[in-house]
């Protein structure tokens, strides 16, 4: 079976001889963040907490589901993990030009990161559990429930 590495803008997609998980390679990471602002953000931005929390519900159809659950009142609060790789692929996408920050500290899509997250969602074979997930969550996710997951986190490690 011959590996034909499938070229989108700047990023290639080809095996790696290296036993390196799929979620900790930079070309799917650089993806998923950019799906995840097209697919999860108002007006194509999202806060690092809600693109860390995102990134980690990506993980299962279960961490999905409890976050899912979250943003309609069915559960407590979702644990939430935090991966160096999804600000490593952040900053590597800000140098690829496919997002920018914002002075507000949140996140955008860039033109550029706009036409290419649209060429991976044409492509159609590309990512789909991933983008299936992000289509089921959508934009439930509010940076509102963020700020609540903020402040319960406060309210829990808090000390007297």
């Amino acid at each position: 079976m011959e590996n034909t590495p499938l070229l989108l803008g700047d990023i290639v997609f080809n095996a790696k001889p290296d036993a390196v998980p799929f979620n900790c390679r930079v070309s799917y990471k650089v993806t998923q963040l950019c799906l995840t602002l097209r697919l999860c953000g108002r007006a194509d931005t999202c806060s690092l907490i809600k693109l860390q929390m995102l990134a980690h519900s990506l993980m299962s159809t279960e961490y999905m589901d409890n976050l899912i659950d979250f943003t309609e009142g069915r559960c407590p609060m979702p644990i939430v993990r935090f991966d160096p790789v999804v600000n490593k692929a952040l900053m590597l996408s800000i140098g690829y030009g496919f997002v920018t920050q914002l002075k507000s500290g949140s996140y955008k899509l860039t033109a550029n990161g706009h036409s290419f997250a649209e060429r991976v969602l044409l492509a159609g074979d590309l990512m789909t559990f991933e983008i299936s997930e992000m289509k089921r969550i959508g934009k439930k996710l509010t940076e509102n429930h963020i700020q609540e997951i903020v402040d319960m986190w406060r309210m829990d490690n808090v000390k007297d």
